[in-house]
């Protein structure tokens, strides 16, 4: 994966919990062979749809972010131009949701739906007529990442479409969040406009060694989610792709850490601690 980075988050690159999320400092350019443990890949049906488990799907829209994530599960893809939806692309995996009415929930993720606004909004199009898809989800990293991106004229036309969906079906934006850090005054007028379009803000978080694997980070970034009406959802361990060692942070602490929180917090501002097992069997709490 090659390095990038908004130059918003360049003006964060003093705060260690940012640059490390972005900046290999050690500069090894090793080329690893990065896996798949989630066996993405072998569960594509159309290019771009993942459909692993019986009643979601998941849509890779791009592989394109406004930075990229050193620890991104996805890291053997993001960046990489081919993963771009055309329209044909658009069609196919339209028809297979409307052959398949088992799938009830639909995902949109990348790389980042919020990065590609039109393609995102084309899917949103083309497949918010299937009336066995009943909820619909977008993960994004592009309010933290670069928040005047948000006030594009594009971001707004599917801002629009959103909305417009949201008043007929659940409709849920996760925001990627690791670190308190990461909700300056600008990521914070972002979210608070996200709230007006009738969908509901979650969150999801990854333990990241020597970035966020201490309790008083956490919970401080839980109670501050909370405040601003996100909902912490998923607390994960970081997947166990190859090459990303350097961010697995003990097992032992993650447990410890995650049961205080559980402790300290009031249950809707605790996310559930889980990990994504490999082989596709899906998220598992951690006991």
């Amino acid at each position: 994966m090659t390095e990038k980075i908004s130059p918003y988050l360049k003006s964060l690159l003093h705060l260690p919990s940012i640059r490390l999320q972005y900046i290999d400092e050690t500069k090894n350019a090793t080329t690893v062979n990065y896996n798949d443990p989630l066996m993405e890949d072998s569960h594509e049906v159309v290019k771009g749809l993942i459909h692993k488990y019986t009643h979601r799907a998941l849509i890779k829209v791009s592989y394109q972010c406004a930075a990229h994530c050193r620890f991104c599960t996805r890291i053997r893809q993001i960046g990489h131009p081919e993963g771009r939806l055309q329209e044909d692309d658009i069609d196919a995996i339209a028809q297979y949701l409307s052959l398949h009415p088992e799938i009830d929930e639909v995902i949109l993720s990348g790389g980042d739906p919020f990065y590609t606004p039109q393609t995102t909004k084309q899917i949103i199009e083309k497949c918010q007529a299937i009336d066995s898809i009943k909820t619909w989800r977008i993960g994004t990293r592009l309010p933290l990442q670069s928040p005047i991106s948000m006030d594009s004229k594009l971001v707004k036309e599917l801002e629009a479409c959103i909305q417009q969906l949201a008043a007929q079906k659940p409709f849920f934006i996760l925001l990627h969040v690791e670190h308190p850090d990461e909700l300056t005054n600008d990521a914070l007028r972002v979210i608070q406009h996200l709230r007006t379009l009738g969908v509901t803000l979650l969150s999801q978080t990854v333990f990241l060694k020597g970035i966020n694997d201490e309790y008083e980070i956490l919970v401080s970034l839980f109670k501050s989610l909370y405040h601003i009406g996100v909902i912490p959802y998923y607390l994960y361990r970081c997947d166990r792709v190859k090459g990303l060692e350097a961010f697995y942070a003990d097992p032992q602490k993650e447990k410890e850490i995650a049961i205080k929180l559980r402790q300290y917090l009031s249950g809707i501002a605790c996310p559930l601690f889980v990990e994504d097992i490999e082989n596709g069997y899906g998220k598992i709490p951690v006991m």
